[in-house]
């Protein structure tokens, strides 16, 4: 082994230079803790675990110059990460599931109905993942946030129900909107 030894103090610097031996550094820190979450997340498609681990693992490797140290610890970035990758791979695995469900009875090996309920069950795990990372909002907030983000609301319809002029309505989503930003500052890394 040449160079230098990866350490606690330097594992971020190397990773920068696309070290190889940071980011298995990286898999023996923190791959337990990135599986954890994983296993959490994506409980009701198992088989797609190894992939996004994977996958989170390319994006911090990628975008390990995006990471800013002053605004999170490392663990929590990867973190980060790992449930926006997550819930992309529930977005997959529901479009897939309906993709299935329009197959025919006769070539369904698992008995009718089985993929709406899988549907239904991601639905679900996709609506706790984005009501957990919205937790950080106001009550009134989160609701505007999630009527015009989630629900695909217009600023008319929700302005209207809500009895709040859209200035309002535009005001309560930028604050919304930079506070999530703040929250979960790796967006652009997960695309």
């Amino acid at each position: 082994m040449f160079g230098k030894k990866i350490t606690d103090d330097n594992y971020i610097e190397f990773l920068r230079r696309k070290d190889e031996r940071a980011l298995e550094y990286v898999i023996a820190r923190y791959g337990g803790f990135l599986r954890a979450i994983l296993r959490n997340r994506l409980a009701l498609i198992p088989d797609m675990i190894d992939e996004c681990f994977d996958d989170v693992l390319l994006k911090a490797w990628e975008h390990a110059d995006d990471y800013d140290e002053s605004r999170c610890e490392f663990k929590s970035w990867l973190a980060a990460i790992a449930r926006y990758r997550a819930i992309d791979y529930l977005r997959r695995a529901k479009r897939e599931a309906e993709v299935m469900a329009g197959t025919s009875i006769d070539d369904m090996v698992t008995e009718p109905g089985a993929f709406d309920h899988r549907i239904t069950q991601i639905e679900e795990a996709i609506e706790s993942e984005a009501e957990s990372m919205l937790s950080c909002l106001s009550p009134k907030d989160r609701e505007i946030f999630r009527r015009m983000y989630i629900d695909g609301d217009s600023i008319e319809d929700v302005s209207r129900e809500l009895n709040m002029p859209k200035e309002q309505i535009y005001n309560h989503t930028s604050r919304s909107k930079k506070k999530l930003r703040k929250m979960y500052e790796v967006s652009r890394v997960t695309q």
